[in-house]
């Protein structure tokens, strides 16, 4: 058992920087980590219990020295690069919402409807229940920000019987989708590297879930797959893949934004937005996917720039490394 869950009381709230610092080390962290995101991790430790020693640590100088240096200099880099200048308020929420999130996801899987909804606000419910009643089924586009991973759980407490997520292989085996309760998994459409031939087989079935009036769930903005428009967002050049919009557009399904926020205390508040606009007649097929991402990008880079401390970060690293708009745009991958 972690070494956490063994600390008194009086050390967590009032130890010395000294003693907390020969408590902590980054290996003890990891291995304490590492339960979290165990099967056993997931199931024993209690919501509230495991959220408030995420808090504790990433509060303490240890976190944000050592454990988490490298992750506020990339984040600071971020800020430099885009001219944010709130960046500083960020820290260290920045941690606390984004570490182990995957314990996260898969613990909410486990409380009762009524635990559950007090920790988890659903806003704008209404725009997802009229897009279905067209019959045609949604695209629910999510992102590499915030809580994502709430998606994979709350639509089944919502009652909503045809829900299938596109996942990729690597996310399928992450404690976040294996360690949820078995009678809230969603249907999981998966990917290893997106082959052609994989790609056919997994739009197959998300157009038989959209076809039948579901939802079929997806990341808008992952790096995975064959094909991407290079779009600038946020004065950097990278590839969008339109999977989602291309969906949409061949089934008639309505697209519709999701984002949800995590706080330091780990509720969660998930915001459905009105469906994207496909366009009209005048416009080429190209013309609509292009409508349909600018929309999408438009809602993104809002949130990136408003509320840094929930990009993923992964996505932030790889955004510094991008290439500026200024300079000349690539082909496209």
């Amino acid at each position: 058992m972690p070494f956490w869950l063994h600390l008194p009381s009086e050390v967590l709230q009032n130890g010395s920087t000294e003693t907390i610092d020969m408590i902590l080390t980054t290996n003890r962290i990891n291995k304490a980590a590492a339960f979290f995101e165990s099967e056993k991790g997931s199931r024993w430790i209690p919501y509230s219990t495991g959220n408030a020693l995420i808090r504790w640590f990433c509060h303490t100088d240890f976190a944000r020295r050592e454990y988490f240096n490298k992750r506020e200099l990339i984040l600071r880099e971020f800020a430099r690069q885009t001219g944010l200048s709130h960046i500083e308020d960020v820290f260290p929420d920045a941690f606390v919402v984004n570490f182990q999130k995957g314990w996260r996801a898969a613990k909410l899987s486990y409380l009762s409807d009524k635990d559950f909804f007090r920790r988890v606000e659903v806003i704008g419910k209404q725009h997802l229940d009229n897009a279905l009643s067209n019959g045609k089924g949604v695209v629910l586009v999510n992102s590499h920000f915030g809580f994502a991973e709430i998606a994979l759980t709350l639509f089944s407490r919502l009652n909503y019987p045809l829900f299938a997520t596109v996942v990729r292989e690597k996310g399928a085996n992450s404690i976040k989708v294996k360690g949820i309760k078995k009678s809230f998994e969603p249907v999981l459409l998966q990917f290893k590297d997106q082959s052609n031939e994989e790609l056919i087989r997994m739009l197959f079935k998300a157009r038989q879930t959209l076809q039948a009036g579901g939802i079929v769930h997806l990341l808008g903005d992952g790096y995975h797959g064959k094909s991407s428009i290079s779009m600038s967002f946020l004065g950097k050049v990278r590839g969008f893949r339109p999977s989602f919009a291309e969906l949409a557009l061949s089934t008639g399904a309505a697209v519709v934004p999701m984002i949800a926020r995590i706080n330091t205390r780990g509720n969660v508040s998930v915001d459905l937005y009105p469906p994207l606009d496909q366009g009209d007649e005048t416009m080429s097929h190209e013309e609509k996917i292009m409508h349909l991402l600018t929309q999408y990008l438009t809602l993104l880079s809002g949130c990136w720039k408003k509320e840094p401390q929930l990009i993923n970060w992964g996505f932030v690293e790889k955004f510094i490394r991008q290439v500026s708009d200024a300079d000349q745009m690539p082909d496209d991958e």
